[in-house]
């Protein structure tokens, strides 16, 4: 004999099942009979319609500006990238040419050091008084200081003083 409880379950069961049968079915016919509209595309009044497909198509229309300005800004972001290499080449080369002034400079104010260090003191002094003062620091600066004092000693007081100063790095007193 079978027990009221499984009974129960099985008539519980059973109405389920005949309720998702019956959707299925239900389903089904409403999807046979659903034929595609036709005239307006949206599932609105008509001339919500026309306004949707006139939108539509200004929104297209701008997809496809913004889609030729996108490529235009690639191509201009490649030349900018193309010329910043360009400009740090060319930085880099003005660079290495500046180093090599400098050197050459540098060299020209050795070869003059030593010049005004093989002079007698008051030779030195004198032409050192008629050259650019900076010039004349440079020179003294990179002489020893037994050549400096020497030369500074054949100069005039008030010449020997402030070039003096200016070797020390100070800026010059007023008294």
């Amino acid at each position: 004999m079978i027990k009221t409880g499984t009974l129960f379950r099985i008539i519980f069961l059973l109405i389920i099942v005949k309720f998702f049968l019956s959707g299925v079915y239900v389903y089904s016919e409403y999807t046979k009979d659903r034929k595609p509209k036709e005239g307006p595309a949206y599932n609105c009044p008509p001339e919500f319609s026309d306004l949707l497909l006139i939108e539509k198509r200004r929104l297209l229309e701008r997809a496809k500006e913004l889609e030729v300005k996108e490529r235009e800004l690639k191509l201009l972001e490649q030349k900018i990238n193309e010329q910043m290499n360009a400009l740090t080449e060319l930085s880099q080369e003005v660079e290495e040419k500046l180093n090599k002034i400098s050197a050459i400079r540098d060299e020209r104010i050795k070869l003059l050091v030593k010049a005004y260090s093989e002079m007698s003191p008051r030779k030195a002094a004198e032409q050192l008084l008629n050259m650019d003062r900076e010039m004349a620091i440079k020179i003294l600066s990179q002489m020893k200081s037994t050549q400096v004092a020497s030369i500074l000693s054949a100069m005039p007081p008030d010449k020997a003083a402030t070039l003096a100063e200016a070797l020390s790095g100070f800026p010059p007193r007023e008294y």
